[in-house]
């Protein structure tokens, strides 16, 4: 039989592309049975390889004289040859120079070595996300993975980049490019992923037969974090601080990464953020619709909701994280939420003990969220679930 097909799924990030990997990975040997071979000799996502392969100089410098590049080629060259599949499926949520035209030439470049006197076809796949909500996942994601947002960092432009690079795909690769509008697929009555498999025309029996648990929804992280590293980075102006960062370097960012496993209220821009960048987007949106067909001019911006209650999970992980953060950190930790709540009107303290949890009266009586944590700190855990529990019950 043979390949007579390639599915190259090139994204976008943040657009379930980690669910479809997870997915095809893990049933490689169903997806056989039906004639698909997902290319797991190159791992379950396949960014890196695509990056060697298609990024502006790479390819063209060093091509198949670098080692790593010609075993993954000729591991790919291999099942093209022996596999008695008809569909080999690729995916790797590349998209940082697909607004380059040297980067669309190595992917050309790239098909050119696998359909080399041979009938097979190409189908490159891409999810297109709605830019604003692209633009906060994405700054969610560098949070969950760093814990901090570079100040450097420009998060409109690498979405002006990615779209650019949708419009490139479109110019030289419309005749097999199939762009699908990525919140219609999550509308798909069976499924993200089952609208994927549908794409690209995976029978529809033999889908009951898939493990669809590795699909899976990224975790959220706490607004309430991203705040605090905010409020943290504000106080550069204090010695103690500066040189803590001078020479704790690798300890603050550790520090950081303690609080990402915080699970609360998702990050979120405010409401007026994200009306100015909806606006900067808007010849962006007008362009894909234009010459795309997704439409996004009727979307309406969705107020950012305020965080009213923390949960008992948020408190916990906090009193968690606490002793992992260095005492100049711990410092500033306590700091942000005196000034968060203790200067501001009594609804406000309620909402530092959470519902259902220890309410304000037991506040006054210095059995604060900062008690506990500083009992925490001193290892006297059980007294501080002591305090919790007779506290909360004579309330």
């Amino acid at each position: 039989m043979g390949i007579k097909r390639v599915i190259i799924h090139l994204g976008m990030p943040k657009a379930g592309s980690s669910s479809i990997q997870a997915t095809l990975y893990n049933n490689a040997a169903v997806l056989e049975k039906s004639g698909f071979r997902y290319l797991t000799e190159w791992g379950r996502n396949h960014v890196d390889k695509f990056h060697s392969l298609f990024h502006c100089d790479t390819f063209l410098s060093l091509g198949f004289k670098n080692s790593q590049n010609r075993n993954a080629v000729n591991k790919m060259l291999k099942v093209i040859r022996t596999s008695d599949c008809e569909t080999l499926i690729l995916s790797g949520e590349f998209f940082q120079t697909l607004y380059l035209d040297s980067t669309i030439e190595n992917i050309k470049t790239f098909i050119k070595q696998y359909s080399h006197n041979s009938n097979i076809e190409t189908t490159i796949i891409y999810y297109v996300r709605n830019p604003l909500t692209w633009i906060i996942s994405w700054m969610h994601q560098i949070l969950f993975s760093s814990g901090y947002l570079s100040k450097n960092a420009d998060f409109f432009e690498t979405a002006i980049k990615q779209y650019n690079g949708i419009f490139k795909l479109q110019t030289h690769f419309n005749g097999s490019l199939k762009l699908i509008k990525f919140e219609d697929a999550c509308l798909d009555k069976d499924g993200f992923v089952v609208n994927f498999l549908t794409t690209i025309d995976f029978p529809k029996a033999a889908i009951k037969n898939l493990d669809m648990s590795s699909s899976r929804v990224n975790e959220s992280r706490c607004a309430e974090v991203i705040e605090f590293v905010h409020f943290v980075e504000a106080m550069e102006a204090s010695d103690s601080f500066i040189n803590y960062k001078r020479y704790v370097r690798s300890g603050f960012y550790r520090d950081i990464r303690a609080l990402k496993n915080v699970k609360g209220v998702k990050f979120d821009l405010p409401y007026q953020s994200k009306a100015e960048l909806w606006g900067r987007l808007r010849e962006t949106v007008t362009r894909l619709k234009e010459s795309a067909c997704i439409d996004y001019t009727a979307y309406t911006i969705p107020p950012t909701p305020e965080q009213q209650t923390y949960s008992e999970r948020t408190i916990q992980d906090f009193i968690e994280a606490f002793p992992q953060l260095n005492l100049i950190i711990q410092k500033y930790f306590l700091k942000f939420f005196e000034k968060k709540y203790m200067e501001t009107a009594q609804e406000k303290f309620k909402q530092l003990h959470f519902k259902g949890s220890i309410p304000y009266t037991v506040y006054k009586q210095n059995y604060s969220f900062f008690g506990i944590l500083k009992a925490r700190k001193n290892n006297m855990v059980r007294l501080a679930g002591k305090v919790l529990r007779v506290k909360a019950v004579k309330s």
